[in-house]
């Protein structure tokens, strides 16, 4: 007879619902917070519009060197990261299309140090000279790095296939505007764009003996309010779509691809069928491209795709690393999914199987201060409902195979795709050429930003 207790029955699983957050006007500035008592540490995110998309062309790539210039703190030369250790707490900083973001996770009976921290580094740091250059020789260098990675490579390229003007360059900037960069310049963008803007504070945390008003003035200060941005579609990029451009690494064994299109803007999709149709493509490990490319012909580790959403535009991703002579009809096999996926439809299975993934989870989900403050900046860089969340669940809910399907046929756009082959144009082109989806166009890698 066995020892061991019978295993629980499982239950329905409980609904989540996203905590409602709290707004206090300070200043020029707004801080929007969520108490959870019983957490420790907090995270504070301060929010500017200052994205990488807001830059002059001239200039591109200064968000990204500011950003990394403001861990020299106020004393310069790596300053910031030991001050904050000495209270518990660590600097965040990301820098994207559509916002700056600079930050600390502290201990909340260590906050106020933090914060204050936080502050100095935001509006007054040093930004030596010295400092700044060698920050942006660390980003041209790790932009040369990051590029010997196929993938990643082929994904930078994507932006200067679909569209003009800043989209057409990395967020980082790329080699040659990033050895632009001065002092100068980054000094006047930290001024005119950070320094002087008060921006949105997300606090997360348990915030019983925090007093959120002398929080946001100590990050605020006399800052002015933040600008309201106006966005504008960028313009497709000339050239025939669709159509295949093959990055050269002769000798390369492995080919790296991405197959891209523009999409709509985040405020102009309803996600849940956005997504959840990706979900069924090439977004989870039961889906069909991993089904087809890994398991069944064993081309790939793995294949993804997802929606790269913005302010004013998207793009649609699809990308894998596969052998070399592959490459033709793994390309081949992702169209056909395409298109088996816009006339036949979803199953009851994959629908279920994408309501249990974005529902399920979402306790562990949001299960720190931290996820739950990138909620928040969601919401204020997109302008989404408070409880834009619980919407977000309800639409996974509610979720019909009628919903992805015609999501499917909305937002799948193959003929007006381009495929971004990195690997060895001497072995690959003549079976690209065969596939007929386009022409096939061979460049070398380094004359992509040039």
């Amino acid at each position: 007879m066995s020892s061991l207790q019978p295993r629980p029955a499982l239950g329905e699983p409980v609904r989540y619902t996203f905590p409602k957050p709290t707004r206090v006007k300070v200043g020029s500035g707004t801080v929007i917070a969520i108490d959870l008592p019983g957490q420790p540490y907090a995270a504070v995110r301060l929010i500017h519009p200052a994205g990488a998309i807001t830059e002059p062309d001239e200039q591109r790539g200064v968000a990204m060197l500011v950003g990394e210039a403001l861990e020299d703190g106020v004393e310069g030369n790596s300053s910031l990261a030991p001050a904050l250790e000495r209270y518990g707490a660590e600097w965040v900083g990301r820098i994207g299309w559509d916002s700056f973001i600079t930050g600390v996770d502290a201990p909340t009976k260590r906050l106020k140090d933090a914060v204050a921290l936080l502050a100095e580094a935001v509006r007054s740091p040093a930004l030596r000279s010295d400092d700044i250059v060698r920050r942006r020789d660390q980003l041209v260098e790790r932009f040369r790095l990051e590029n010997s990675v196929a993938s990643t490579l082929a994904t930078r390229a994507v932006g200067s296939q679909l569209f003009t003007g800043r989209y057409a360059v990395p967020p980082s900037g790329a080699e040659v505007y990033q050895q632009r960069l001065t002092p100068e310049i980054a000094r006047s963008f930290h001024a005119d764009s950070i320094a002087s803007v008060a921006g949105t504070l997300v606090v997360v945390g348990d915030l019983s003996g925090v007093n959120l008003e002398e929080v946001g003035a100590a990050v605020f200060g006399d800052a002015a309010p933040t600008p309201q941005r106006h966005t504008v579609p960028p313009e497709s990029a000339p050239g025939e779509r669709p159509r295949i451009l093959v990055l050269d690494r002769p000798g390369s064994v492995q080919s790296a691809f991405v197959l891209a299109h523009r999409a709509p803007a985040r405020a102009e999709v309803d996600l849940p069928r956005l997504e959840g149709m990706s979900d069924v493509l090439g977004g989870m490990f039961t889906s069909r491209l991993n089904l087809e490319l890994r398991e069944k012909h064993g081309y790939t580790y793995g294949v993804g795709s997802r929606f790269d959403l913005r302010r004013d535009s998207g793009v649609f991703l699809i990308s894998t690393q596969v052998d070399a002579p592959t490459t033709a009809h793994s390309i081949t096999v992702t169209l056909e999914q395409i298109a088996k996926l816009q006339q036949e439809g979803v199953t009851e299975s994959e629908l279920q199987a994408v309501r249990e993934s974005h529902t399920v989870g979402l306790p562990v989900a949001y299960a720190s201060a931290g996820r739950m403050a990138w909620a928040l900046i969601e919401m204020v860089v997109y302008d989404l409902p408070e409880d834009h969340v619980d919407r977000m669940r309800a639409g996974y809910e509610q979720l019909t195979i009628e919903d992805l399907n015609s999501s499917a046929r909305e937002y799948l756009r193959p003929d007006d795709a381009v495929v971004i082959v990195v690997g060895d144009a001497a072995s690959l082109r003549g079976p690209l050429e065969d596939l007929g989806v386009g022409p096939v166009v061979v460049q070398d890698p380094e004359t992509l930003w040039a």
